[in-house]
């Protein structure tokens, strides 16, 4: 009995010390003042009315030695806010009673889902209160919201969505994407933003305009597909450009490639036009496949800025493009790729290419080349070849972060008809890799009146700034007689008297 005791005495004991040390670590006392916040404002930047935002967070900080409890969180409207919040990995939007470990935090995340027709004003802002015994602080979240219209495909009962054909697979399996067609000739406006999901067909017999001021935005997965017999035409003008750029309005994708597709003007595709026009963070820019009928131009493309591209600015196979007053800047390959030949005529334009990225000869800002890579049924290797029948660039720059910045790979199974003229040309064969006759920039055939490697002086290539400064070595170099039909550049400057390379006249970039 005197044992049995002992024993309960001492596990009555062990007890009550852990029953009074479980009591001390997890006691909470009401908060007076002892949280702070990791800051003031949440800035959701811009949202879709309809859409929902990222999810954007902070922190409530206790500082003191005490396990603290905060009264309320809770948006200045209540359940009324269009604002949702997850405190502490709870969903809602008023909360009560948060307990806060000593000197531990908990994460608030906030995401916002508006309706612009029931906002007096696009700049949503509303006050996150949360309050304990003593204070009420405050958090700020602010947002713009934008109406905007929404192009998507239909949705089936079954969930899945309505798709085009864009090709065919080996076996002649059809390859289709997500995306709906137009059904008559169809004009976008600049009245409110333009949303896309999936991929907007221009089918064959119909046109695609985009009037200037037009801002569309693509989400990921998305883009424009011109079929056979189709255009788009783009007319955009001075200081009211169309836009196209993804959907990710936030400050952290403002120059992040590859967020969506394309504009694809597929094979037979014709009098494509893209006047001023700036054309952002694609996997590529402009893809531009051949006409039915050689002699026919495929594209148009003048006064456009092309960057941030995953893979190519502008990629033309066996097509028929030209263009003028061009900036392409920034891409996982090269910003200009002429493949499988074609016909093309570039004037005053600016290529470079200044990504971070690892890039080949084949990834210069300029690539050119007769023949193309592919694989047959098989899945063998096979080089395809077509001529080159002409490409002129004519008072350019070529440029960018690599050594060489034109390169030329020529198939002598086909015709290669290339001239570069009075271009200022990245060209440094510091390694020797280079002995093909055609690369050399003494053969009058391929080169004239070309300045390799000296100074562009642009104003800032990372941020895709691509004036040239007082100290530009492209100054005075172009062909007058080149200009003579070209005389403005693409700011609208005349540039007839002593002309320049590249899209831009030069400046004083620090006025």
């Amino acid at each position: 009995m005197r044992t049995f005791m002992r024993r309960f005495l001492l596990w009555f004991g062990i007890l009550a010390v852990l029953h009074t040390s479980c009591r001390k670590r997890f006691e909470t006392v009401p908060s007076h003042g002892d949280f702070r916040t990791s800051t003031d404002t949440v800035f959701l930047d811009s949202v879709f009315t309809g859409i929902s935002s990222p999810t954007y967070g902070f922190k409530i900080y206790n500082v003191s030695d005490k396990n603290i409890s905060i009264d309320k969180i809770a948006p200045l409207r209540g359940n009324a806010s269009f604002y949702r919040l997850n405190v502490d990995g709870e969903p809602g939007k008023i909360f009560h009673d948060i307990v806060i470990p000593p000197r531990d935090s908990i994460y608030v995340f906030v995401e916002l889902t508006a309706d612009i027709s029931q906002l007096d004003d696009p700049v949503y802002e509303e006050k996150l209160l949360i309050r304990d015994r003593s204070v009420t602080d405050t958090v700020l979240l602010t947002s713009f919201v934008k109406d905007a219209y929404f192009l998507y495909p239909q949705q089936y009962a079954d969930l899945s969505l309505d798709s085009i054909q864009v090709g065919e697979y080996a076996d002649g399996t059809p390859v289709r994407v997500p995306g709906f067609l137009i059904s008559n000739d169809t004009t976008l406006t600049a009245d409110k933003p333009i949303v896309i999901y999936g991929h907007l067909g221009v089918p064959p017999g119909k046109t695609l305009t985009i009037e200037a001021g037009a801002h569309l935005y693509f989400h990921y997965n998305s883009g424009i597909v011109v079929f056979e017999d189709a255009s788009i035409h783009i007319n955009g003008m001075p200081g009211n450009e169309v836009i196209l750029e993804d959907d990710r309005m936030q400050e952290d994708f403002e120059n992040a490639p590859g967020m969506w597709n394309f504009i694809w003007l597929k094979s037979g595709s014709k009098n494509n036009i893209i006047n001023y026009a700036v054309i952002k963070n694609a996997v590529a820019g402009i893809i531009a496949h051949p006409t039915n009928n050689a002699g026919d131009k495929v594209l148009t493309v003048t006064n456009t800025q092309i960057y941030n591209s995953a893979a190519y600015n502008l990629i033309a196979i066996a097509s028929y493009v030209e263009g003028y007053n061009l900036v392409l800047n920034n891409s996982g390959s090269a910003s200009l790729a002429l493949l499988l030949g074609g016909q093309y005529d570039f004037k005053h334009c600016t290529f470079a290419n200044y990504s971070s990225g690892i890039r080949n000869l084949t990834s210069a800002s300029v690539f050119i080349t007769n023949e193309y890579q592919t694989y047959d049924n098989n899945g063998n290797q096979l080089t395809l070849v077509n001529d080159l029948t002409s490409c002129r660039i004519a008072n350019s720059i070529i440029y960018g972060n690599r050594d060489i910045e034109f390169f030329v790979i020529k198939n002598n199974g086909a015709q290669m008809n290339f001239l570069l003229k009075n271009n200022l040309v990245r060209f440094e064969d510091t390694q020797n890799q280079i002995d093909e006759t055609y690369l050399d920039f003494s053969n009058t055939t391929y080169f004239l009146n070309n300045l390799l490697n000296g100074t562009p002086d642009f104003e800032d290539p990372a941020e895709n700034k691509l004036r040239i400064g007082l100290q530009s070595e492209a100054i005075g170099i172009g062909d007058p007689a080149v200009t003579a039909t070209v005389p403005f550049d693409i700011s609208g400057e005349d540039r007839t008297a002593s002309p320049d390379a590249g899209a831009y006249k030069h400046t004083n970039l620090e006025d």
